[in-house]
């Protein structure tokens, strides 16, 4: 088993490293005219149109799709809209990870337009206003009840390094994602948000190849691509 999983880290280590020189490599006209048709499909989907409560990635300013404008559609449209946040607060007695992934609410498109770039240039909520904020799994609400009452999402806009198309998805490395859906999972149910993954022409593998993955790897419901393409998910 141990053998498996240093075999699953160094595939990932080396399809990361692959795709990273990959997308080092496109213009930022390239991500912006994408940027824009991918946004234009998202719009465009139901689990987009038919969700009351998002959780949404905030884009870096280079190498992945711009969700600007997905943000500020989801507050014209009476959405909620809720981004990621990395409480990096140690747990006692390590019950918990050192760093653990919420989804933090925004209250308006004023609120997303002030929010400051971190060391990566990502729009970020500031951790003096977290406590004042709705959460999805915040981890006050694990240590003090034992469980997470918080929020619900109907949809999840999720961000990712490489994908195929089988809808595995290849993230940074970190595990944020995949913990927080563990988590999400387990606190709801069983009840799941629909995962919508959104990907550069360049990111989508061809079709004889696939992301490397396990079970604690968690697959898309559906994926939008910059040249114009949306794959869904087959009943399994």
């Amino acid at each position: 088993m141990d053998e498996e999983m240093a075999a699953l880290k160094a595939a990932k280590k080396e399809l990361r490293a692959l795709m990273r020189q990959r997308l080092s490599q496109i213009s930022q006209e390239s991500i912006r005219l994408q940027s824009s048709l991918v946004t234009q499909l998202l719009l465009l989907q139901p689990e987009y149109r038919n969700a009351k409560r998002i959780g949404i990635y905030l884009s870096m300013p280079k190498g992945e799709l711009s969700t600007g404008i997905i943000v500020k559609d989801a507050f014209r449209s009476n959405k909620e809209v809720f981004v990621p946040y990395i409480d990096k607060k140690e747990g006692p007695a390590q019950r918990l990870p050192t760093s653990v992934m919420e989804m933090v609410a925004l209250e308006s498109d004023n609120d997303y337009e002030c929010l400051r770039p971190d060391a990566w240039g990502i729009p970020s909520v500031l951790e003096d206003s977290v406590q004042r904020r709705r959460r999805v799994l915040s981890r006050e609400d694990k240590l003090e009840h034992g469980v997470d009452e918080t929020e619900t999402l109907d949809m999840i806009v999720m961000p990712g390094v490489a994908f195929d198309r089988g809808l595995r998805r290849l993230g940074h490395g970190k595990g944020f994602y995949d913990d927080f859906l563990a988590r999400y999972h387990e606190s709801k149910s069983g009840s799941m948000p629909s995962l919508v993954g959104l990907a550069l022409g360049e990111q989508l593998l061809p079709e004889n190849q696939i992301v490397p993955t396990n079970a604690s790897d968690w697959k898309l419901d559906a994926l939008v691509v910059g040249d114009g393409l949306v794959l869904r998910r087959v009943a399994e």
